[in-house]
C-alpha cells in the first residue's frame, strides 16, 4: 500500500488535537500512526533517562571548564 508521507509528518509533528483527527480520518493508516506514537514514546523515555543522570566524577561547569569533584 503506498502511503503519502506528507500524512505521515503532518502526524509526528502534529499536538495531540491533530493526531486524533487524523487517527480517525485515516483508519487505514493505524498501524503507521502506533509505530510513530511508539517511536516517540520511546524518545521521551529515553531524553528523560539521560537528564536524570549526572555523572559521578567529572562535570562541566557552566563557564565551559572542567571540574572535578
Amino acid at each position: 500500500m503506498w502511503t503519502a508521507k506528507w500524512i505521515l509528518d503532518t502526524y509526528e509533528r502534529g499536538d495531540g488535537a491533530v493526531r486524533s483527527d487524523m487517527y480517525m480520518v485515516y483508519r487505514e493508516l493505524r498501524p503507521y500512526f502506533d509505530e510513530i506514537e511508539t517511536r516517540l514514546k520511546k524518545v521521551r523515555e529515553e531524553g528523560s533517562i539521560q537528564i536524570s543522570e549526572k555523572p559521578a566524577g567529572a562535570w562541566w561547569a557552566h563557564c565551559c571548564r572542567l571540574v572535578r569533584g
